[in-house]
């Protein structure tokens, strides 16, 4: 809805009325806080909360998707990073790199420039949005508003309910005493708001369905997850492969048990095992899925407790579920025997549990030093996997 011949900006929809975008250039202004200079970075006061009030109803007032869109692409493109400051910094610190391979300058002077490249590149309106957020209603709006630019890139509208935790809730029977439920497990936690997609929101999830399942069950004391492991099967056929192919010969298995699934087998074990693994067939057998357990066991907890991204466990869910605090608490044989289940992870499940006292302290532990806090079960098995296979 705009006039005849009018961009989306031309005019905006204001209180229920039509403004000129002159009013949305003049409430941005207000609203968008000037960024100090770097050496006042800690000192700036806060814009007043009534301008950023005024920011969010403005945005709330405008109904057509062209015109949200476009006022934001009006504040990345005026009120975010000064590309000519940038520019200037990136050159100042290529210098300064050259003058300390020649031992010109003193380490410090280094470390200052990059640290003002950083500051030059945080776009000026992330000073609003953090104001924002700290407003009544503010998070709803930002992640609407980042749905409205999820939704603007992609060219279309796609319309969702608001964030929730999904959880799977079965209600005691009648004749159970709700007492005497004392754990919780949660199999998945799922995002459906469209805005929220690539957030972190896992501790935030996790504490909030906590107390509301606390609330109906005062005597809750384990809490824990049931998660898949997706990537095991792929990593176990990629190092039986690298392995074959750079040694003539596979050093997960010990002699005993090469031996145990040859037998079963009737073929050598990494090309056997590298047909087998990609489909739920061999889980048909038990003889195979018996003397399977104690090298996929401890190939697995490996695999979750030892496989490292940048110094980080390499498996996804873990990874997730460790920065939230939870302890690596037990690996459980064919857990899932779903096709899925058994292609992603050859039927493994592993449990990460949350001692709510301790998820502070695990989170820092593994966020500021990469540790890995694991139950008896899993260290067990990471033993057993530096005794008996070799990478």
């Amino acid at each position: 809805m705009r006039g005849p011949g009018l961009g989306p900006l031309a005019h905006l929809v204001w209180g229920g009325r039509w403004a000129p975008c002159g009013a949305m250039e003049e409430l941005l202004s207000r609203a968008v806080p000037r960024r100090p200079v770097y050496e006042l970075r800690e000192k700036s006061p806060a814009p007043v909360e009534a301008q950023c009030a005024e920011f969010v109803r403005f945005y709330g007032g405008l109904r057509e998707p062209a015109q949200r869109a476009a006022l934001l692409d009006r504040l990345a493109g005026a009120f975010g990073v000064d590309h000519g400051e940038v520019a200037a910094h990136s050159a100042n610190l290529l210098l300064l790199r050259q003058q300390q391979q020649q031992q010109q300058r003193e380490p410090g002077a280094l470390l200052q420039a990059e640290d003002r490249l950083r500051y030059a590149l945080v776009p000026r309106y992330r000073g609003l949005f953090h104001h924002i957020s700290k407003l009544d209603g503010g998070l709803p709006f930002l992640v609407n508003l980042r749905a409205d630019l999820l939704e603007s890139q992609a060219l279309k509208m796609v319309e969702g309910p608001q964030v929730r935790a999904i959880v799977k809730e079965f209600s005691a029977p009648e004749t159970e005493d709700s007492n005497k439920i004392v754990a919780a497990i949660f199999y998945s936690i799922s995002l459906t708001q469209q805005g929220l997609q690539g957030v972190e929101l896992g501790t935030f999830l996790i504490k909030r369905v906590v107390k509301e399942l606390q609330t109906e069950f005062p005597h809750l004391t384990t809490f824990s997850s049931l998660s898949p492991i997706p990537g095991f099967t792929k990593w176990l056929l990629g190092t039986l492969s690298s392995q074959t192919k750079e040694l003539g010969r596979n050093e997960l298995f010990t002699d005993s048990e090469s031996q145990e699934i040859s037998g079963v087998t009737g073929g050598p074990v990494a090309e056997t095992l590298k047909v087998l693994l990609t489909s739920n067939e061999w889980v048909k057998s038990e003889k195979l899925v018996k003397v399977l357990q104690a090298p996929l066991m401890r190939l697995c907890a490996w695999y979750l407790f030892g496989e490292k991204h940048r110094g980080f466990a390499l498996n996804p869910v873990a990874n997730f579920h460790l920065q939230n605090g939870a302890v690596m608490w037990r690996i459980n044989w064919m857990a899932d025997t779903s096709f899925k289940g058994i292609t992603a992870s050859c039927g493994l499940m592993v449990n990460y549990r949350y001692f709510l006292e301790e998820t502070a302290a695990n989170s820092a532990a593994y966020l500021g030093t990469k540790h890995i806090k694991a139950s008896e079960q899993v260290l067990n098995l990471v033993s057993q996997f530096q005794k008996n296979s070799k990478l």
